[in-house]
């Protein structure tokens, strides 16, 4: 296996998180740029709602969730890539197995991209997407 190809789209989800992490600063301190984004956030922040058990949230507290997860999952997964890639003269199965999961993974992320997201993180999945594709294609089968 080629493991300049999986490092690179390890290191490539790393700069995804942060780049992640800049895009969730940006949300948390939005004040809007025009009244309507204004009101949205207004509203988005100010209605809370009953989700059970205790926990009372607003939609604009749901969105930062999932916008902070998606972050620390990125680096998570590029730094777990990186400890399996540590193994692998011991694993090398271990590795391309991982470059299966991690291309399958971003290959469907990169399809929700193309639909439901703009240039930026399309750029980041389909590039991390590329990289494990290009670790699995390059891969020595036993």
């Amino acid at each position: 296996m080629s493991l300049r190809f999986y490092t690179a789209g390890c290191w490539v989800l790393i700069a995804t998180g942060l780049a992640h992490l800049l895009g969730h600063y940006g949300l948390m301190t939005s004040e809007g740029q025009n009244a309507p984004e204004r009101q949205m956030l207004a509203l988005m922040r100010g209605q809370k709602e009953d989700m059970g058990l205790g926990f009372v949230r607003s939609m604009f507290d749901i969105v930062a969730g999932f916008s902070l997860t998606f972050a620390i999952l990125s680096i998570g997964l590029g730094l777990t890539g990186l400890v399996a890639r540590r193994h692998a003269r011991a694993a090398p199965a271990l590795v391309r197995q991982t470059a299966i999961v991690y291309a399958g993974i971003y290959g469907i992320m990169t399809a929700v991209a193309f639909r439901y997201w703009f240039p930026a993180p399309l750029f980041f999945v389909a590039v991390t997407f590329l990289c494990f594709v290009g670790a699995v294609a390059t891969a020595a089968r036993r």
